[in-house]
């Protein structure tokens, strides 16, 4: 297929603007180990949506062009659902380049692509360096962009949070999974002068699937409940033991409280807009989350478990 320099298309400012929770956007990335990649679309809309003439493509280390549209016709998403979509390694005998993709990954899949690598050219190969688009009109019309295009030749990632070992610096696009922020109800339609993951995803450990196959989204609230609304907990009802509690200001401290109202959980130094709270202590019933914030708001969010 033809390749768009979609880097110009931004600077020219030719991109179709979206009106907020009227278009899909990407919810979740997966840049998982080994083949473990995903790309969660959303539909914040009342509507279902008719994916026909929508794709995916990625640029590539950098790139300010890229390889080829990986068309999502056909596929159609309900009103406040989601499309996961999955790098089609399935052969439980594949090794290297072809090693399948984890099992929980693979149930979570909606839709397999690109088996073929074909050098790289199809976009569910990206690596946490690569930008990845969903864009419609032959690749012109640019929906949601999850990264920079052309960041530059040799880029190592997005928004660098520390060094390992050996001293390589680490990235939070680079083996971790990205949940788009509830507050987020549009995609982003021009390129970007620089990407802060941080500033509209939450970001989780590698190889964290558990999320996939629906997304919280405020597009999904009546506009008193969002304004009610001002921290975020996820999965709601829990489907595991972890919970994630979300804040727009750094959390001070976190309370939970039983059924009785009594406190069953506590702790005073997060320091931090996101934490994950261990809930294997806490018998199946329903809670309340209290969080405090640095500003001494307080914010109360039942929860099931």
């Amino acid at each position: 297929m033809k390749k768009i320099l979609l880097l110009s298309f931004s600077v020219l400012a030719l991109f179709t603007a979206k009106a907020q929770c009227n278009e899909v956007f990407i919810s979740e990335v997966v840049e998982g180990w080994s083949n473990n990649k995903a790309v969660e679309i959303y539909n914040p809309t009342n509507n279902t949506v008719n994916l026909n003439g929508y794709g995916l493509v990625r640029f590539s280390n950098g790139s300010t062009s890229y390889g080829s549209i990986a068309p999502l016709d056909g596929y159609t998403i309900a009103p406040n659902d989601v499309l996961v979509v999955v790098l089609d390694k399935q052969d439980e005998a594949g090794t290297g380049l072809e090693a399948p993709v984890w099992d929980e990954l693979a149930a979570a899949a909606d839709v397999f692509i690109n088996p073929n690598y074909d050098n790289g050219i199809w976009p569910m190969y990206f690596n946490g360096n690569d930008a990845i688009a969903i864009v419609t009109n032959n690749g012109q019309t640019l929906i949601d962009l999850y990264g920079r295009i052309g960041e530059g030749t040799g880029f190592g990632g997005w928004s660098a949070y520390g060094t390992n070992a050996s001293g390589a610096t680490l990235y939070a696009t680079t083996d971790h999974t990205q949940i788009r922020k509830s507050t987020v109800t549009s995609g982003v339609t021009m390129n970007p002068s620089s990407f802060d993951v941080f500033a509209q995803y939450d970001t989780l450990p590698a190889n964290t699937f558990t999320f996939l196959g629906a997304h919280t989204c405020d597009c999904a609230v009546s506009v008193s409940e969002n304004v009610e609304r001002s921290i975020s907990i996820y999965p709601n009802p829990l489907t595991g033991d972890i919970l994630n509690v979300v804040s727009p200001s750094v959390i001070r401290s976190i309370r939970i409280f039983d059924n009785a109202g009594r406190v069953v959980f506590v702790n005073g130094t997060i320091l931090d807009r996101m934490t994950r709270i261990q809930t294997s202590m806490l018998a199946k019933g329903a809670y309340t989350v209290e969080v405090v914030s640095e500003n001494g708001t307080i914010n109360r969010q039942n929860f099931i478990k």
